[in-house]
């Protein structure tokens, strides 16, 4: 489980930017998004320490409405942080339609990291596993 205590700053080397989305398009109200079929659409991301020593790293939201300040953060060894459209307000953006943009981690030694995307009206429809793609900074 992470924690938020106060951290200080490693030196990232790996970054990884995964697509967040949580938006329900709803055709005829405010809610309606030109760019998406109408539907609920979540994403969770977990992030993974798979080593046997604490890792401490940093996470964010970026978009085009806006970017956050990084959040930094320590996983324990095997350590998972699971961050959902429901926790997603630790990054002090506030969006009323929702977010459609990318949640980027960084890290001073390499994490898994896997997105789960579903997308449905009343129940999920479809849903997809991706492995996030590591980057080195």
């Amino acid at each position: 489980m992470a924690t938020t205590k106060k951290i200080i700053a490693p030196r990232v080397r790996y970054q990884y930017a995964s697509k967040f989305i949580c938006i329900s398009a709803i055709p005829g109200t405010s809610n309606a998004n030109a760019f998406m079929l109408p539907g609920n659409y979540q994403t969770v991301v977990n992030i993974h320490n798979p080593w046997t020593k604490p890792v401490k790293y940093r996470r964010k939201l970026a978009s085009a409405l806006g970017i956050s300040e990084y959040k930094w953060t320590e996983l324990k060894p095997d350590g998972v942080e699971t961050i959902t459209c429901e926790n997603m307000n630790m990054f002090d953006l506030h969006f009323i339609h929702g977010f459609e943009g990318f949640l980027v981690v960084e890290s001073p030694t390499s994490l898994d990291v896997t997105a789960v995307h579903m997308a449905g009206d009343k129940s999920v429809n479809s849903i997809d596993v991706e492995e996030v793609k590591e980057r080195k900074i």
